[in-house]
């Protein structure tokens, strides 16, 4: 089996792109960006060297023999695009978040249900080693029942406001609790479970000029009475990271998939609680592993099943942020559900 691959949007899609490419079950036919001439934060030799068609307008995408569309385009223009692959008969894989609202998620999820078409939702975190690694051990039972888990999105946007400034356009009026923070409330899903309810606190103290808040902090209940702490900032002074603590009844896990290693204590094998310590245990970094996406994605549309990370999926993230907004907004816990 070959997949043709389509890509929409080359700054978040290049890699995308070269996956498709060097995959031997998939070939890049086709790519778009609205602003491929322009924009010179495309790889244009790429393109150009591997003889890759460059569509003239997005229609083509859709009109293209290509048997999956992937959407890497800016945030809001997810649910239209999205639409119009299904509709044109197309598996699609979207980038993170699905959308800016869990009202425009629900209309993906119409079209991938009236299309019966394959769909994926890039949340990247859960294929990075480190954090893989970590839901392994907790799913073998290494530090027990969860009882407290808490996550980082820490990412300096100052200077990387998208091209044209569309991350800071005050129509657009993205959400960076969502649009980054949703890497860190997908990945305390996936390890903790589907959260209940959330209180949120949020402030805009290092990008004044943006349109929406640059700083939370929300405290969510997930199942089995395990509490967790989500931070998000998009203006803090600090290098990028995304480190993640999750305690449990028998042992205590550390990781961030920027880190050549994760940290396990575990009371099972210490005599006392005076000889508790860290372990290291090695992982690769690669804290954008899409072509593990990709991967996982063909082989789940080969073997005729929706992927773990489906339309589904990337709605109840989606829902969290929202509920967190909402709460920051209301000043009140806010219930989590889509």
């Amino acid at each position: 089996m070959n997949l043709k691959v389509a890509v929409i949007g080359l700054r978040m899609g290049h890699s995308w792109a070269v996956a498709a490419n060097d995959m031997p079950n998939t070939s890049l036919s086709l790519v778009y960006d609205k602003y491929y001439h322009e924009n010179k934060l495309i790889p244009h030799g790429f393109y150009t060297d591997k003889g890759i068609r460059v569509a003239q307008s997005e229609e083509e995408i859709y009109q293209s023999d290509a048997d999956i569309v992937v959407v890497a385009s800016p945030d809001h223009f997810h649910t239209e695009q999205c639409c119009l692959a299904l509709q044109a008969g197309k598996h699609v894989a979207c980038e993170k978040p699905l959308a800016p609202s869990v009202a425009e998620c629900r209309k993906i999820i119409d079209a991938v249900e009236k299309s019966g078409r394959f769909f994926m939702t890039g949340q990247v975190c859960r294929y990075a080693p480190g954090f893989k690694l970590a839901k392994h051990l907790i799913e073998a039972g290494r530090i027990g029942d969860i009882c407290y888990i808490e996550s980082e999105y820490a990412h300096d946007y100052s200077k990387a406001g998208g091209y044209l400034d569309w991350r800071k356009d005050p129509k657009v009026k993205r959400q960076g609790f969502l649009g980054g923070g949703c890497h860190a409330l997908d990945l305390t899903r996936w390890l903790a479970g589907d959260p209940e309810e959330v209180f949120c606190y949020m402030n805009q103290k290092h990008l004044p000029n943006w349109p929406t808040p640059d700083t939370g902090v929300a405290v969510a209940k997930f199942p089995n009475q395990a509490i967790g702490r989500i931070f998000v900032s998009v203006g803090v002074k600090r290098p990028y990271t995304m480190r993640t603590v999750i305690n449990g009844t028998k042992g205590t896990i550390i990781c961030d998939n920027t880190s050549d290693h994760i940290q396990i204590c575990e009371s099972d094998v210490c005599e006392a609680a005076s000889a508790l310590k860290f372990s290291q245990i090695p992982v690769n970094i690669a804290n954008h592993n899409v072509r593990s996406e990709l991967e996982e994605f063909v082989s789940y549309i080969a073997r005729g099943e929706q992927c773990p990370t489906d339309v589904y999926e990337g709605t109840k993230t989606v829902a969290f942020a929202e509920a967190a907004i909402a709460s920051a907004k209301s000043g009140k816990p806010e219930k989590i559900c889509f």
